[in-house]
């Protein structure tokens, strides 16, 4: 499950990848995009919250999950690019707060 952490990860000096603090929101513009939690496609159209992560070479990485896969939902109305969905985006995305 993904977990919105607001603390960065220690970084190790053996990885060259360093994971961004704050997650992303958007749509599926496609439906090839897999979630990195279940492994399950993304539908073309669903809401989906990426991770960033960036390389020491200058090289971006995107991992993406489905919302239902997020174990912090109460953190998703924080997220950047929550104020650009539909408010029935933003409805569903309510509806898995506890």
């Amino acid at each position: 499950m993904l977990s919105m952490s607001v603390a960065a990860t220690a970084a190790d000096q053996s990885n060259p990848w360093s994971k961004e603090v704050v997650p992303v929101l958007g749509k599926a513009t496609t439906n090839s995009c897999m979630c990195q939690s279940c492994q399950e496609p993304i539908a073309q159209g669903c809401v989906r919250v990426g991770l960033i992560f960036h390389h020491m070479n200058g090289y971006i990485g995107l991992d993406w999950h489905h919302i239902t896969c997020c174990e912090t939902p109460e953190q998703l109305p924080l997220v950047d690019g929550y104020e650009l969905l539909s408010p029935d985006d933003q409805a569903a995305i309510q509806a898995l707060i506890p």
